[in-house]
């Protein structure tokens, strides 16, 4: 489907049948319906040139078609790069890849044409992975971009204007190319790729988890950065593209198989290779450099001498020491060998002692198989190992359902205990020592490897356990199964804390050393998961306690390339069939297997996720009633009430409401403007003045009162007054001075400033207060006198931190003018107003913002006058009572924090 250019309202779409219609979808009428190729249409583009598109055919041609008169312009056979002239079109591996075909076999599934200055160039690609670009003007193939990607196209896209290509494939990789060549020949300019196939091992780096190392079915091992993903990549494990062209074969089928574990240390990550795997039916283990993103320089293998003339063993499990110095290797035959990590050279292995051999070899007639069996560690293969934090103890599992303690510096066995299981998982929490294992049975068991002995056991999961991982703190257990849910076990508590459904199995899970998110790897997934930890994030109240089982639906993220309509699959995971419609979608997901059961699993979760929420309601239905905190208000002021007296209750104002109030200087200057006000360009108002030899101006009076008598004059004036103060209005800044007396003054006559809403405001609250005070006693924080200045703390809640600092700043005491006792009791009611606040312990956070501002811009004035002194000092005793309530409560938590964190080193 597209839009063809300037065809208002229209769209064109191709079928299956290979045929092509116009459509009005506003009026939902077909218009045409060309003639077709017979073959079905895999993709539609709009040209730049007027009624001209671009159709991708299933045979592997793209034909520019006239839309206008229903002809064919120009056809390019094999426009994918497959067939069977894929091998004499490319070459190399990319020919043998493209021959081969991918899911749209030799389908042309994407074509894009460039736009603006240059030539007129048309991309094109497969299922084969490559792009071939044609010149339109000369009806002829320009060049072909070898090894574009490892899977099916299915987008390409030139920017408007510019020589930018983008190209995205099923190899999940998303490419940019660059035409800025004399030719005009392509070149990769950047590229963001994730894996190829679901990722199946995921483990958190660094010791704030900022990074994750995954590994695939790809065979790619990758690094990505959970902030930024520019730092993302895969790291190299030689020059593979190199020997892949050079013998004609793709990359895939150089690269070492598939991880199957791994572990990573980055204490040394700067000096030698700090990161170990495990491939899959490899006998050797591998080192990684991380902070060169490729391969190390040793391989890990036993001597020959070692083995006494048997051929080595798949690794199975790997482990890296605490100290980054020595790598632990494990085999499907039981071994269990010591490697330095910066040389490489075998440093010895795990034997059993001959009582613990005899036991293994089940008393077998020959000697030679007792012999062989005196230098495994396990009778079966070892399915985990780890060392702890000291380097003292190692400890291994194997499939013979014995756990084994060894002593790390003598490789002597300390200790075993059975199992009573073959076991498949095992993780250890290196600082506490506890090793969590799972077995065949689907159950997890809990030991302390310093006894050792077992001291938890959980059974929830009805399936084959895949994933394991204890938490930073040692707290919780995380674990995941085949069954499709994810458990979280509080270790001390010994009880489940959550049963989860993610949709498609778990893989594999890692959680953050900073408690704050999940990776997980998903069945048929390509993506890495992260989820967030309410606890951390959320309201732990929330989290429910129990082992019913939670479902958590997967965020369905929009798409176009596969055409898919994004409204019924909404739909369809948000369990929407209020309109009775059925919604029948053949299509295959991001990675080729049928979404149907996906659908189907997901309005499953989403109806699951519907009654639980109905409970819920019809549990909370009973504390509905109830009233919620702040939810009583005072009717004056608006402010909060407080749930009981000695509780300090906030004002519930913006952060920025306050906050800004104490920076205001700061955001002033910021807010300054850079360049200097502009003059106006008009010419400025001169008022008449009357000729004469006088220095002064004489001002011509109006017309018409020269001859007037004087009462008459001062009648006109009045009303001339009236009528300027109607124009100018209440925002305006034309101030009139008045008498004490309220009437108008003249410039003979003393008179007061004028009087700011605030300030009269505050005056009729102060007033109101002492009047309350005396009644009440003398008491200045009585509630009655709180309630005065309510009409006061409803203005300033209103106020914007701009109006407050001026309002404030306006209220200075000028020395020596008429009004500077009015000027020092209206200071003084402020402080009242603040002081009874801070007694009641309402809007406290507020008065605190004011405080600071009236402290900071008048305490110099406030300091030298004694009337003052008294509220002073009321105010002093207030912040001071708060602020030792503050100062024992944070002291307590402190200590208790410190205690505990002894305790737990």
């Amino acid at each position: 489907m597209c839009h063809p250019d300037t065809y208002v309202n229209k769209v064109l779409v191709g079928s299956e049948g290979g045929g092509m219609q116009l459509w009005n979808w506003r009026t939902g009428e077909m218009l045409y319906g060309f003639k077709g190729w017979g073959v079905p249409i895999r993709a539609l583009a709009s040209s730049p040139a007027l009624d001209v598109v671009g159709v991708g055919l299933a045979d592997g041609r793209a034909v520019v078609h006239n839309i206008r008169y229903d002809e064919e312009v120009v056809s390019f056979a094999n426009a994918a790069g497959t067939g069977l002239a894929a091998n004499q079109l490319l070459g190399g591996g990319a020919g043998t890849a493209a021959a081969r075909g991918g899911v749209g076999g030799g389908a042309c599934t994407a074509l894009s044409f460039r736009t603006g200055a240059g030539l007129p160039l048309m991309a094109a690609g497969g299922g084969g992975g490559v792009v071939t670009v044609w010149h339109l003007e000369e009806r002829r193939l320009h060049t072909v971009i070898r090894d574009a990607h490892d899977g099916q196209l299915l987008s390409l896209h030139f920017f408007p204007g510019e020589p930018l290509l983008m190209s995205s494939a099923a190899d999940n990789a998303v490419k940019h190319w660059v035409f800025d060549s004399a030719d005009a020949m392509p070149r990769l300019l950047r590229f963001r790729a994730g894996h190829g196939a679901p990722p199946t091992l995921i483990r958190h780096y660094g010791e704030n988890g900022l990074r994750l190392l995954s590994a695939g079915c790809d065979r790619s091992f990758r690094v990505f950065s959970v902030h930024q993903d520019q730092q993302s990549r895969e790291l190299s494990q030689g020059h593979i593209a190199r020997k892949a062209k050079k013998l004609r074969v793709r990359q895939e089928d150089l690269k070492l198989e598939r991880v199957v574990d791994m572990d990573a240390c980055e204490v040394r990550e700067r000096d030698w290779a700090n990161v170990i795997t495990a491939h899959e039916g490899d006998p050797a283990a591998y080192s990684w450099r991380l902070v060169n993103f490729s391969r190390g320089d040793h391989v890990l293998e036993p001597p020959l001498e070692e083995l006494s003339g048997c051929p080595a063993a798949a690794v199975t499990s790997v482990a890296l020491s605490r100290c980054g110095n020595f790598g632990v290797v494990g085999s499907a035959s039981g071994r269990l060998d010591r490697y330095n990590m910066q040389s490489g050279i075998h440093r010895g292995a795990f034997y059993c002692p001959d009582d613990a051999a005899k036991g293994q070899a089940g008393g077998g007639a020959a000697a030679t198989q007792q012999q062989k069996a005196k230098r495994n560690a396990h009778n079966g293969a070892v399915v985990g190992c780890a060392v702890d934090g000291s380097n003292r103890r190692l400890v291994s599992v194997g499939f013979d359902g014995v756990l084994r303690v060894w002593d790390f510096r003598t490789q002597s066995l300390a200790a075993e205990v059975a199992l009573g299981s073959p076991a498949t998982r095992l993780t250890l929490h290196p600082v506490s020592g506890l090793a969590a294992v799972a077995l065949t049975d689907a159950s997890l068991r809990l030991y302390d490897i310093e006894v050792p002995r077992l001291v938890r056991r959980f059974r929830g999961h009805s399936d084959r356990v895949t994933g394991l991982h204890i938490s930073a703190d040692s707290r919780w257990l995380l674990s995941s199964a085949m069954d499709g849910t994810m458990s979280v076990w509080d270790i001390p508590a010994a009880q489940c804390l959550q049963v989860m459904k993610l949709g498609s199995p778990v893989t594999s899970l890692s959680l953050s050393p900073s408690l704050d998110l999940l990776a997980t790897t998903h069945v048929n997934r390509r993506g890495i998961y992260l989820w967030s930890n309410q606890a951390l994030f959320g309201d732990p109240a929330a989290i429910p306690h129990s082992t019913a089982v939670v479902p958590v639906a997967r965020i369905a993220l929009p798409t176009i390339s596969d055409g898919r309509n994004t409204r019924e699959r909404c739909t369809a995971e948000d369990g929407d069939d209020s309109e009775g419609e059925e919604v029948e979608v053949d299509h295959e997901d991001e990675d080729g297997v049928s979404s149907e059961d996906e659908d189907a699993e997901m309005r499953d979760v989403a109806a699951e996720a519907e009654a639980a929420e109905a409970v819920e309601g019809r549990e909370g239905g009973a504390d509905a009633g109830r009233s919620k905190p702040y939810e009583l208000r005072d009717p004056v002021s608006g402010a909060p009430l407080p749930l009981a007296p000695e509780l300090v209750t906030l004002s519930l104002l913006p952060r920025s409401h306050w906050d800004s109030l104490t920076r205001i200087e700061v955001i002033k200057a910021r807010n300054k403007p850079l360049q200097p006000p502009k003059k106006p360009e008009a010419a400025p108002f001169f008022l008449p003045t009357l000729p004469g030899l006088s220095v002064n101006p004489i001002f011509a009076a109006a017309e018409g009162q020269q001859g007037a008598d004087p009462g008459a004059r001062e009648a006109a004036d009045e009303d001339m007054e009236d009528a300027e103060e109607a124009e100018a209005g209440p925002g305006s800044r034309v101030v009139r001075l008045t008498r004490r007396d309220g009437r108008k003054a003249n410039g003979a006559e003393a008179v007061s400033g004028p009087v700011s809403p605030f300030v009269h405001q505050l005056r009729l609250a102060a007033a109101a207060a002492e009047a309350a005070a005396k009644a009440g006693g003398g008491d200045c924080g009585s509630s009655s006198v709180v309630d005065c200045y309510g009409p006061v703390i409803s203005m300033l809640r209103q106020m914007t931190p701009t109006v407050i600092d001026r309002e404030l700043r306006a209220m200075q005491i000028l020395e020596g003018s008429r009004d500077e006792q009015s000027e020092v009791r209206d200071l003084g009611a402020l402080l009242d107003m603040l002081s009874a606040s801070l007694e009641a312990r309402r809007d406290f956070e507020l008065c605190q913002a004011l405080l600071n501002v009236v402290l900071t811009q008048q305490g110099d004035v406030l300091s030298a006058r004694p009337e003052l002194g008294p509220r002073l000092q009321r105010l002093r005793g207030l912040v001071a009572t708060s602020w030792r309530r503050l100062d024992s409560l944070m002291q307590h938590v402190r200590c208790m924090v410190g205690f505990l964190g002894n305790l737990q080193a």
